[in-house]
């Protein structure tokens, strides 16, 4: 634990996910003493690593992209360029029983594949007309106030208006499954966002993604094991009430606090935020998520990193990982690492059944959708491993990112509690980055002329 005094005034930061840390390790650079509270026994949030039998299983950030800048400026910082190297990034998506491979960086390829007729090329054309018109507007380090206005229809709407059959059931529809999600549901602005991972080069870290998690909390304080109650903006600071089991109740005091928690528990830490936000926050469409993990002790043929199910492939099966392809170090030498994820319907229905169960139900799936694959996972399965998260990822319907600009506006930057956390901007890893970075420099702002002022007085 590195706990690198600093000449500013202290600082505490509530989450050890990458948008906490990431504003904590910032802030510590400016010279801020900071304390990190993390209410589970590790630090990481959902950029965490979990191993069994020498796989390891990254949690929920696998895909990581060339242009995801800030988080590469931050490996940069941590001197920790090594541990990330260039990966494949072949796609697949399933079209009529057989994978259509695409390389996420040769948009080209999506002629080539064979997934597409050619009586759908004037459609392609006019969706790489709208990814160009919009590219600027789509950033990670925005809080997407300038896309709002973008925000007035669902990805099948889109589809139907701008693009055609086609392009509706064999790309918009798969990619939407990357947000456990269907285009009916989801506003275009999920759709058009997700397609430069799609046209990009891909990095990663060796052997497991919490590498740089790992390497922040190794830098920072972080208290684990202990549960924030409430957070409330005092004169000249912050009073931060925690917990743990077996342990006296404790109340510290900071400058400032950054709270990095998912949206509906930073409304129940923090009440003295203003009723707007508390309101948008306590009812973030957050949808969960299982996804189903299997060692294998033989790798398959299969050379993509992941393979997409439209719909008319299987109504709930969204996406199949081969996280061995990803980058190296997730499965032992010879063997192979797959993670089966699902539509979010799927994973309300199951959200109570047992982990044996789902790993069962998911073998029926794999019947269903792959017949090859389900035999290879079945005769050569050495673990399964069930992942379940409550908050997986915040259903964006239309509409909803125009409220998301009005709910970062009515924010008070002068606030001596700051908030950070995907649900500020569009629900990634780099993106929960850029918020902890930007409250990071609020905080340092708020502190800055607040300690002016006291000087004056």
């Amino acid at each position: 634990m590195n706990t690198t005094a600093g000449t500013g005034e202290p600082i505490i930061v509530v989450g050890a996910g990458i948008a906490g840390m990431t504003a904590a390790f910032r802030l510590q650079q400016a010279g801020h003493p900071v304390r990190v509270l993390e209410a589970e026994d590790r630090a990481g949030g959902r950029m965490r690593t979990v191993e069994r039998g020498g796989y390891h299983m990254d949690l929920a950030a696998i895909l990581l992209i060339q242009n995801y800048t800030q988080m590469l400026d931050l490996v940069r910082d941590l001197g920790i360029e090594d541990t990330t190297l260039p990966t494949n990034n072949v796609v697949g998506i399933k079209r009529d029983g057989r994978v259509h491979r695409i390389r996420a960086n040769k948009p080209t390829d999506l002629k080539r594949s064979g997934l597409m007729p050619w009586s759908s090329m004037p459609a392609m054309t006019r969706l790489q007309a709208d990814l160009t018109k919009h590219q600027g507007r789509l950033r990670w380090d925005s809080d997407l106030g300038e896309v709002a206005s973008l925000d007035t229809e669902t990805a099948a709407d889109y589809a139907e208006r701008r693009l055609d059959k086609e392009l509706r059931d064999y790309l918009v529809d798969p990619m939407s499954a990357m947000f456990f999600n269907s285009p009916p549901d989801l506003s275009v602005i999920n759709f058009l966002f997700s397609m430069p991972a799609v046209n990009a080069e891909w990095f990663n870290f060796h052997d497991r993604v919490d590498t740089l998690t790992t390497n922040l909390a190794a830098r920072l304080d972080v208290e684990t094991n202990a549960e924030v109650t409430l957070v409330e903006e005092v004169a000249g600071g912050v009073r931060v009430h925690w917990s743990r089991p077996g342990e006296p109740d404790r109340v510290e005091e900071a400058a400032a606090a950054v709270v990095a928690l998912p949206g509906p528990i930073a409304a129940r830490l923090c009440p003295g935020l203003a009723p707007a936000s508390l309101d948008y926050l306590e009812n973030l469409p957050y949808v969960p998520d299982i996804h189903v993990y299997f060692g294998v002790d033989r790798k398959p043929s299969e050379t993509a990193t992941c393979v997409l199910f439209p719909t008319r492939e299987h109504a709930d099966l969204g996406v199949i990982t081969f996280n061995h392809n990803f980058a190296p170090g997730r499965a032992p030498e010879g063997h192979a690492l797959l993670t089966s994820y699902y539509r979010y319907p799927w994973a309300i229905r199951h959200w109570d059944t047992d982990d044996d169960t789902v790993v069962e139900l998911t073998h029926e799936v794999h019947r269903q959708a792959w017949p090859e694959l389900a035999k290879h996972i079945e005769a050569h399965q050495d673990m399964a491993y069930v992942q379940r998260w409550k908050n997986g990822v915040i259903l964006r319907k239309p509409g909803d990112y125009a409220r998301l600009r009005e709910f970062n506006r009515g924010l008070d930057p002068r606030s001596r509690v700051q908030l950070a956390g995907d649900y500020l901007a569009f629900s990634a890893t780099n993106s929960a980055l850029v918020t902890g970075e930007r409250a990071a420099t609020r905080v340092r702002q708020v502190v800055t002329t607040g300690a002016v002022a006291a000087g004056r007085g």
